[in-house]
């Protein structure tokens, strides 16, 4: 009995110490949220006080003190953070800031790296980023930031790309893709505006609004060295928009090509708005001037093997040409 009680004594201690670092880190989020940032530190570091390995407490709390200007201990704070897991993305980019604020802009650049390394989709590290490379003499660098926040949905990334770049062309360069004249491919849409072309080709009497096999081809103007896998992870992110059980299946890459490319899959089964499938096989190559995004697709749940050993050869096919 005497054993029995002890172990009730220590579980109902256990859970009274979760309970009360719990109720303070909310506490916490409650005045954060109000911007009485003293009384959210306050919270915080009672969190913490309970729970030494609370990494959420002390990110929260760093930014509080960041907030007013209290840069060593939000540094201390993100520094805690960063130690308790090594893979805590938003504590990279707040720690940035702070360098930032105090115009260490050298000093901000790894923080940045590394959590653009750990999500390539945080765009406003890319165009922070872009800002310091601009700042520090690195224009095409910054160039590139922007534009690869632009394609991310960045909307201050339009202001920065012509505060600090120039507008950007083809210059004469192209994809070539020989699509099979016996597959009786037509052209359905050619669309162009100073940043992308997209042509979209549908077979034999088939249309864009119902058809079998689909087929596109966009060039991004001025999008440069843009890392494959970052291409690759966009596109599922926005294919999940819309179908949240989409599955991305990557095949092949040549990341180190004087061209790199990557050929992949999305299939999907469904859609918030259509209840039919689409699977599309994705062959992305970047250009000297251009990232081209290319896909053929079929109104199924998957691709089949047999498509893919036709498809992949196709796309594979491909090269990139100067008029």
């Amino acid at each position: 009995m005497k054993n029995l009680l002890l172990v009730l004594i220590f579980i109902f201690s256990l859970s009274s110490f979760a309970q009360s670092s719990a109720e303070y880190f909310q506490n916490g989020i409650d005045k954060h949220n109000q911007k009485d940032y003293k009384s959210a530190i306050a919270e915080y570091s009672k969190a913490i006080k309970e729970d030494k390995t609370n990494k959420d407490a002390y990110f929260n709390r760093g930014n509080c003190s960041l907030a007013v200007q209290d840069y060593k201990s939000a540094m201390a704070d993100l520094n805690k953070t960063i130690e308790l897991d090594s893979e805590y993305t938003k504590a990279y980019y707040s720690r940035a800031t702070i360098f930032v604020s105090q115009e260490k802009y050298k000093q901000a650049l790894p923080d940045l790296d590394r959590t653009i390394q750990l999500d390539p989709t945080t765009s406003n590290a890319l165009t922070l980023r872009g800002q310091l490379r601009a700042q520090l003499g690195n224009k095409e660098g910054a160039c590139e930031d922007f534009m690869q926040a632009k394609q991310i949905g960045d909307a201050q990334a339009d202001k920065y790309l012509s505060q600090f770049c120039e507008d950007k062309s083809l210059d004469g360069e192209y994809l070539k893709l020989d699509w099979p004249d016996e597959e009786k491919w037509k052209v359905a849409s050619n669309q162009e505006d100073k940043e992308v072309v997209m042509i979209e080709l549908v077979r034999g009497k088939e249309t864009l609004q119902d058809w079998t096999e689909i087929g596109t081809m966009m060039s991004i103007k001025g999008a440069k060295s843009v890392p494959m896998d970052t291409v690759m992870t966009f596109m599922i992110n926005r294919a999940k928009e819309d179908s949240a059980k989409a599955k991305l299946t990557f095949i092949e890459k040549d990341q180190s090509a004087e061209y790199p490319w990557i050929i992949f899959t999305i299939e999907s089964p469904n859609f918030k708005n259509d209840k039919n499938p689409e699977s599309q096989l994705w062959y992305i190559v970047q250009g000297k001037n251009a990232l081209y995004t290319n896909f053929r697709a079929v109104k199924e749940a998957s691709i089949s093997q047999a498509l893919k050993d036709k498809w992949i050869p196709f796309f594979k096919g491909a090269e990139v040409l100067y008029k």
